[in-house]
């Protein structure tokens, strides 16, 4: 009996070690342990997982490296070059133009290879068949100017003065064939900033737009260079004179912000301001440019020329008289005894008299121009006075003054005997007072003995004196 019991226990544990294999809902191969009854039969065990192998101590190796290919040594320089002028020459025109970018990749890549001149000259070539004269001419200056000592440089010489004579009107021979001898500076980047001013400053206008290519190519290659303010002030007269009156505006806007203790600020204040007076059409913003100018630059040379196109922007555009005569009056006080006050003080005449209705204060003005100026422009301020008082004021005594103080204050000038001769005149015929005019008119005969007015005057005291 205990053998048995012995078997069956065995038995179990076998079964609790391997998985049963599915069985029919109604199977129940079931041991029966002695002693029980048959309708109870035993539950099966719960099957255990299977037990798991122990980790290795080891690590497992690691699989060997695959080989990589060695990289090819890249193409030198003269094969790179064989190959741009092969496409450069090739025997279709597409191919040839299309190689324009090649040999500019080319030039731009070895600077200071032997090469590079070599490359702009097949380049300003292929610009010229393409019909790109004026690119073509700046493409052999900046080879002149980059590489004056090149064995391409007399090629390029002769071929941009030929291309000047068959393309260039009569007009711009002279000024692009003057740019064709580099200066004699040693820096590259010198020379080509002088070349790039000299086209801005000399108005070329065949060159203005490849030109306008060659200084923002330069301000990548020299962002520091001590002439950076100048290049930008070249940019934006570039781009006025073509035209392109925005961008002109942004690249003296660029100089200013850019270049802090550039001695150029007050010009590119100045032609901001002209860019919105003139082209751009905002008067306001022009005399807020002008005025700006006035105050962060009161010693600059121009301050005269912001004062008076602010007096024009308010007299003209905006019909401001009384704030054109203010700005008149700044130039007054700021240019005392030159030509600018003279001018603006027959500016603020005109405004008074014939823009504000005031004949009064126009006398007052011209009185000053005759104290401050003097000279045979004091002489036209008094006898245009006068004649202010006799049209429009209509005040005979004043007329009278002012024709006595031409004598008075300008006894040598040619035009004082007869405006003492007149103001005898006007006490004679408007004032009615005989005795007054008998004492003038022989003032011009002590005064002017000589003159022709001496006798005539001496006539009306003889003939006033027997009315008496």
């Amino acid at each position: 009996m205990k053998i048995l019991l012995l078997l069956a226990v065995l038995a179990a544990a076998v079964v609790a070690q391997e998985p049963a294999p599915a069985a029919p809902s109604d199977a129940a191969d079931e041991v029966m342990l002695p002693g029980q009854a048959e309708d109870k039969p035993v539950p099966k065990a719960e099957p255990q997982p299977e037990a798991q192998p122990e980790a290795l101590s080891e690590p497992e190796p690691k699989p060997e490296p695959v080989a990589q290919a060695k990289p090819l040594p890249p193409a030198g320089i003269e094969e790179e070059w064989a190959f741009v002028k092969s496409a450069a020459e090739d025997a279709d025109g597409a191919v040839s133009q299309a190689a324009m970018e090649d040999l500019k990749l080319f030039a731009r890549r070895h600077l200071e290879s032997d090469l590079a001149p070599e490359a702009m000259f097949v380049l300003a070539g292929l610009k010229q068949k393409k019909g790109e004269w004026q690119t073509a001419l700046s493409v052999y200056l900046r080879l002149l100017y980059e590489y004056p000592a090149s064995k391409t440089a007399l090629r390029a010489k002769s071929s941009y003065l030929e291309l000047v004579e068959k393309k260039a009107s009569r007009k711009q021979r002279p000024l692009l064939n003057g740019l064709v001898k580099a200066p004699e500076v040693a820096d590259k980047a010198d020379r080509l900033s002088i070349l790039w001013q000299e086209v801005a400053g000399q108005d070329v206008e065949a060159l203005y737009e490849p030109a306008l290519d060659e200084i923002r190519d330069f301000s990548v290659r020299f962002p520091a260079h001590k002439d950076a303010d100048k290049l930008h002030a070249a940019l934006a007269r570039l781009q006025g004179a073509d035209g392109k009156a925005a961008a002109s505006l942004l690249a003296w806007r660029k100089l200013l912000a850019m270049c802090p203790n550039s001695p150029l600020r007050p010009r590119a204040q100045m032609a901001i301001g002209d860019l919105y007076g003139d082209f751009l059409r905002d008067p306001k913003r022009a005399i807020d440019a002008y005025q700006e100018l006035v105050e962060r630059y009161p010693k600059a040379s121009e301050v005269l020329g912001a004062l008076e196109r602010s007096a024009q922007l308010f007299e003209d555009k905006l019909r401001q008289y009384d704030l054109a005569v203010e700005m008149h009056e700044k130039i007054v006080a700021t240019f005392q005894k030159t030509a600018g006050s003279l001018k603006a003080l027959k500016a603020m005449v005109k405004l008074q008299r014939d823009r504000l209705s005031k004949p009064d204060e126009a006398v007052k003005t011209l009185l000053r121009l005759s104290t401050m100026h003097g000279g045979q422009d004091g002489v036209d301020a008094l006898l245009q006075a006068s004649e202010i008082a006799r049209r429009d004021l209509k005040d005979s005594r004043r007329q009278v003054e002012l024709l006595r103080q031409v004598s008075d204050d300008y006894a040598g000038a040619k035009e004082a005997p007869q405006a003492l001769y007149d103001a005898a005149g006007v006490y004679e015929d408007d004032l009615k007072d005989n005795a007054k005019a008998i004492e003038i008119y022989k003032e011009v005969t002590s005064k002017f003995p000589s003159h022709k007015l001496a006798k005539k005057a001496g006539d009306r005291v003889t003939k006033l004196e027997a009315k008496q």
